[in-house]
């Protein structure tokens, strides 16, 4: 047999190499048994017509919803190559009902479809699905007598530069001008915002530990902080967020025998509130969030997440916002000059998302589908204003870098100044996927910039699609970019028109001023309730 025979039977009988995978669920497990918690659904998809545009989920035929995109896959990169496989996770953490008693099997569905309408099975899967186990004996509330005065302690989680953190200072700075309330600030995480409130004669206590996975240590630090607070004659608590920081807050109340008011901002169900707390603390945690005096929320659909726990102690306050810094900055606004200062063309269409970059606000979909029409759109250029040294801000410049057209995003880090960015842009995007009403949103429309967001709780309550701005699915990337096509591809002088209605409803139903009365008035009922 000669070399040239030898060589083509070898290369007959060599096995195939084997076909890399294109799709996974990483989570949950099969036969994975949920006893309490949310339901954690995770992995990633790949498609040869384009990136992963949206997955929805089932269990037992049921829609849990759509999972969050966009979340980095180092290791698919380095599987496959490319900005698509870079970004190719997926993950949808969901509440779940499970059996009062007993335990039953059930079945997990995912669908992966790409922009190009590709799709892609996972599972089914079976999961084990348990009676959760019964909660730890709480122990009794004590209600001390009230101390006069006319007080109110606020709980934060942080006084960083997020929305939550900056939806309280404003309340406090403005309740305290209008005379509604003496406010002291509590909060677990310390940050700039801490340097505005004592500017403003608000005092600020940090705190120095909280242990959140030792019920009975977390319980005596609860009763230090009460020693601490008992003699400053508070009337109310404030707890701004629910999550595990400001959860002392609530407890601290209940020592004191003070009405507790909890301003919620998180809309996703209730059981992904306590993750990651150990069952005895999480239990406790619940528990007390039941025990509410009264709870505001910003949209209706964020209030009936909690309606089983909160149903006739809560109200709908839609946010309020400075309005007179953004009117005394619009008159005179230079926009070529900030423009030129910011390093953007003045004849640029420049559209901007503000926020701290991480999953759930989607900044790294909203970049793909960027990239998916600019090429039909050479004057637009997209900056993300708020980006810092975290895991999402470095995961969404390495997906920019090897992107089709790095040349047309900015990365601005995170700054005071983003009123700056809102009024030089043509175009404000929300792209979050979990947002109540998004401070950002309502500020653009005070600016009478234009707005284009995900559709998800508040933000229907306050957008006319197409009227007063532009509204698309949330959890869609195709979406997304089919919406960002239809704005771009609006006259500009019509974006404009779009942009003074939105402009029209922040100043009738958005004023600061309106909103801490309303909530100053839920206050003071509570208190002469108590």
């Amino acid at each position: 047999m000669g070399k040239r025979d030898l060589s083509a039977r070898i290369r007959r009988e060599r096995p195939a190499a084997p076909e890399l995978p294109t799709a996974s669920l990483d989570l949950p497990r099969p036969e994975t048994r949920l006893e309490s918690g949310p339901l954690l659904v995770s992995g990633w998809a790949l498609f040869a017509d384009g990136p992963l545009a949206r997955v929805e989920v089932w269990l037992d035929g049921v829609p849990l919803g759509r999972a969050r995109l966009g979340l980095p896959r180092p290791d698919v990169a380095a599987l496959h190559g490319g900005p698509d496989a870079l970004a190719s996770g997926f993950e949808l953490r969901a509440g779940l009902e499970l059996p009062a008693d007993g335990e039953r099997t059930a079945e997990l569905r995912v669908l992966a479809t790409s922009v190009g309408g590709e799709r892609r099975e996972l599972g089914p899967l079976p999961i084990v699905l348990a009676s959760a186990a019964p909660a730890p004996a709480r122990p009794a509330r004590r209600r001390e007598p009230a101390h006069t005065g006319r007080r109110v302690l606020a709980f934060s989680n942080v006084l960083t530069l997020g929305g939550a953190a900056i939806y309280l200072a404003e309340v406090l700075r403005e309740a305290r001008r209008r005379g509604r309330m003496a406010p002291s600030v509590v909060t677990a995480i310390d940050g700039p915002l801490r340097a505005d409130l004592e500017a403003d004669g608000i005092p600020v206590h940090v705190l120095s530990s909280l242990p959140l996975h030792d019920l009975d240590a977390y319980e005596d630090r609860v009763e230090e902080l009460a020693a601490w607070a008992a003699p400053q004659g508070f009337e109310l608590v404030l707890v701004n967020t629910a999550t595990a920081l400001t959860l002392p807050g609530a407890d601290l109340a209940r020592r004191l025998g003070l009405p507790a008011i909890w301003s919620i901002h998180e809309s996703f169900h209730p059981d992904l509130l306590w993750e990651g707390l150990g069952p005895g603390m999480a239990a406790h945690a619940e528990a007390t969030l039941a025990e509410a005096t009264f709870a505001v929320f910003a949209a209706e659909a964020t209030r009936e997440l909690y309606a089983r726990s909160l149903a006739e102690r809560s109200a709908v306050m839609p946010y309020g916002i400075d309005l007179a810094p953004i009117d005394a900055e619009r008159v005179g606004f230079d926009r070529a000059r900030v423009r030129r200062e910011a390093g953007v063309p003045d004849d640029a269409t420049l559209v901007v998302c503000v926020g701290t970059v991480e999953p759930r606000k989607a900044q790294l979909p909203l970049a793909q589908a960027f990239a998916r029409v600019a090429a039909g759109h050479p004057e637009a250029t997209l900056a993300f204003v708020g980006s810092d040294d975290g895991p999402g801000s470095a995961a969404l410049a390495e997906w920019i870098a090897v992107s089709p057209c790095p040349e047309r995003f900015l990365m601005v880090p995170r700054t005071r100044a983003v009123q700056r960015w809102i009024g030089m842009a043509d175009l404000l995007v929300c792209a979050s996927d979990v947002e109540s009403l998004p401070k950002t949103v309502l500020e653009a429309m005070a600016w009478g910039t234009p707005v284009l967001s995900t559709a998800i709780f508040g933000v229907p309550e306050t957008i006319e699609d197409g009227v007063s701005g532009w509204l698309c699915e949330p959890g869609d990337l195709a979406a997304m970019a089919s919406a960002l096509e239809r704005v771009l591809g609006t006259d500009p002088a019509r974006r404009r028109e779009v942009g003074l209605a939105g402009r029209r409803i922040a100043l009738e139903r958005h004023d600061l001023g309106e909103y801490v009365d309303r909530l100053a008035d839920v206050f003071d009922r509570e208190i002469r309730a108590g």
